[in-house]
């Protein structure tokens, strides 16, 4: 019985420690597996946002246009000056271009876009058409690649066009291409063009004021001083002034940073889809079978690695019985040994009592 009982305390324990082992090494194989995952995860988060900025690839929408006119209002307050030819109905700036703060907003246009095509020189020659027809010019371009031997193109363009021309162009490449993703960006700076044309006609001022002090002076160390700050005054207009020009380019010629790659097969975009209530079971059973699966393959793989620890800990256990059985043998034989002992001195004891009664 005694047996039975260790035999089973052993076994008991090395089942316990082998299952302890598989989950550490499926536990363990799992997290492995799950940063894998996430990895990829991330990967597909980042193609559905492009994916989703494509659909604004052909034009954006005048709600934004709208937000931007109502925080430039309350920025500026009562200085903004309502114009009907340049307003639209929704409160917006139109795409007509201005640079008189008179008739609205002074804004600098910048827009962003990533594309692919399969006929880059088609593509390349019709845009570059596309922008002279409109009155714009490529101000920088490069291109990598060499389109021999699976070594794709990749066009780089920074276009300035028209403000009120920039939607045709947006429109053009989004036909012609696959926009993989676009984004716009508008800067008020009306305040500081109004600020920098003040700034001029005050200098101008002074200017004309300091030229008539200087007819005037007599004294040479006056006509030093003069000369001195009208010098420093016109530097001051002209700087006012260029500043001024870039400006007016900037709001008169929005520009279009485009990046545009050749490819062999362009990505499909699917669309958002919205999942029914029975989809949403199939897929969570699904996702229950594959963690199943996952989970035994993991655990399999964790005994395999453990398979060193698990004959370790069978090779103590066949040395722990050994001894254990060993020691009962020994003990099993003292025993013995002393009850015959016993038996030969009770034997002799009746055998010398006999010989006493006789």
């Amino acid at each position: 019985m005694k047996k039975r009982v260790i035999f089973g305390i052993v076994a008991g324990a090395l089942v316990l420690n082998i299952a302890a082992i598989g989950i550490f090494g499926a536990a363990l194989a799992k997290s492995n597996s799950g940063s894998m995952k996430y990895a990829a995860h991330d990967g597909y988060v980042v193609n559905s946002l492009s994916a989703n900025q494509v659909s604004n690839s052909k034009g954006f929408s005048s709600g934004e246009s709208y937000r931007n006119e109502v925080s430039a209002e309350a920025e500026y307050g009562e200085d903004y000056i309502a114009d009907e030819n340049v307003q639209g109905a929704g409160g917006g700036i139109s795409n007509e271009v201005n640079v008189d703060p008179a008739k609205g907003r002074l804004l600098i246009r910048t827009v962003s876009m990533s594309a692919e095509t399969k006929v880059l020189d088609s593509v390349k020659a019709d845009l570059e058409s596309q922008v002279k027809a409109l009155g714009g010019y490529i101000e920088e371009s490069s291109m990598s690649g060499t389109g021999s031997n699976k070594n794709l193109r990749t066009v780089s363009y920074t276009i300035r066009v028209p403000a009120d021309k920039l939607d045709m162009l947006i429109s053009t490449v989004g036909t012609s291409c696959n926009v993989l993703s676009s984004s716009e960006n508008s800067t008020d700076v009306t305040l500081e063009y109004v600020d920098t044309k003040a700034r001029v006609e005050s200098l101008r001022v002074e200017y004309e004021q300091l030229m008539k002090l200087l007819g005037e002076a007599k004294d040479l160390d006056n006509i030093i001083v003069l000369q001195n700050r009208l010098t420093e005054v016109r530097y001051q207009i002209e700087s006012a002034e260029s500043r001024i020009r870039v400006l007016e380019n900037q709001v008169q010629f929005a520009t279009l940073y485009l990046n545009l790659r050749e490819v062999l097969e362009e990505t499909v975009i699917e669309q958002p889809h919205i999942p029914t209530y029975g989809e949403k079971v199939s897929e969570q059973f699904k996702l229950m079978w594959e963690n199943t699966v996952i989970f035994f393959q993991d655990f399999v793989l964790g005994l395999i690695a453990c398979i060193p620890f698990i004959i370790f800990m069978a090779v103590v256990a066949v040395i722990v019985l050994a001894i254990v059985f060993g020691a009962r043998k020994k003990r099993r034989a003292r025993i013995a040994k002393a009850q015959a002992l016993k038996e030969e001195e009770k034997k002799a004891s009746e055998e010398k009592k006999e010989d006493n009664q006789e």
